[in-house]
C-alpha cells in the first residue's frame, strides 16, 4: 500500500470517542457514545494527526468520489474520508471522530508496518 505523508501543517486533528455498549430496558444489547468527553484529541498539525490520501477502491472504476478539495491551508475532504495515522492509535470500527465539527465513524481500519489507514464515513 503506497501512502503519502503530507507535512505536519496539513495533518488533520480529531476528537477520537469510542463506541461503548450497554443493555437497553429488554436486555439488548445497544452501542452509545460519549460525544460530550472525547477519548483522544489530537490537535491540526500534531505527528498523530491524519493525513488525508486519495480514496481508492478496488471496484473496476478504480475511484470513489470523497469531495475532497486541495485549499491554501491543505486538502479538505467530505463525505467518505481515507486518512493514514502514523503514531499508534488504537481505533475499531464504528468508533466517531469528530474532524472540522462534523462527525464521521470509522467504517475500516487497515493496520500496516508504522501506520494505518483509515477509512471514514460522515454522519447525517
Amino acid at each position: 500500500m503506497l501512502t503519502r505523508q503530507t507535512p505536519l501543517e496539513w495533518r488533520r486533528g480529531y476528537a477520537l470517542h469510542r463506541r461503548r455498549t450497554k443493555t437497553d430496558g429488554y436486555g439488548e444489547t445497544m452501542s452509545y457514545y460519549d460525544m460530550e468527553t472525547p477519548d483522544l484529541e489530537v490537535a491540526d498539525g500534531a505527528a498523530e494527526g491524519i493525513c488525508w490520501q486519495d480514496v481508492r477502491t478496488w471496484q473496476t472504476g478504480g475511484e470513489m468520489t470523497s469531495g475532497s478539495a486541495v485549499r491554501e491551508s491543505g486538502e479538505a475532504s467530505l463525505g467518505v474520508l481515507q486518512g493514514v495515522c502514523y503514531g499508534a492509535l488504537e481505533a475499531e470500527p464504528f468508533d466517531r471522530f469528530v474532524i472540522d465539527g462534523k462527525v464521521y465513524e470509522l467504517r475500516t481500519v487497515q493496520q500496516w508496518l508504522g501506520y494505518r489507514l483509515l477509512q471514514l464515513q460522515r454522519m447525517f
